[in-house]
């Protein structure tokens, strides 16, 4: 399968906040929560693994980690893995590419352990 085919542009770089995230909705329905750490770009599943709340609603933490508005359950951004209850299965993250502005959002990353392959994207310039 050709790279162009499993890789999909959903977002620019500027679109996402410095420490923020961004919800996208991708073209097969699956809602994604891009997050933007310490100069990284990461993208989870947008519902928490604990009851479903929007993932992109919650806080992006100095840690490198995002942690759920609703009942506080807290994941690593680049493995999903759960660092803080009452989750107990970690968040799908997607494989994740930034080329020029733009973020391009792939497969659900293979499962390892309590968290998922690390996908993590730098992000090179100086933009908002």
């Amino acid at each position: 399968m050709a790279l162009s085919s499993v890789f999909e542009a959903v977002a620019s770089v500027a679109q996402i906040p410095r420490e923020g995230v961004l919800p996208i909705v991708k073209s097969d329905g699956q809602r994604v929560c891009l997050i933007r750490s310490q100069d990284r770009i990461s993208a989870v599943a947008d519902n928490c693994t604990h009851q479903d709340f929007e993932m992109s609603l919650g806080d992006v933490l100095p840690d490198g980690s995002i942690q759920c508005a609703w009942h506080g359950a807290r994941f690593d951004c680049a493995t999903g893995e759960v660092k803080q209850g009452p989750a107990m299965s970690p968040l799908p993250v997607f494989e994740v590419r930034v080329e020029g502005d733009a973020i391009l959002v792939g497969p659900v990353a293979t499962r390892l352990g309590a968290g998922h392959q690390p996908c993590v994207a730098s992000v090179s310039g100086s933009d908002p």
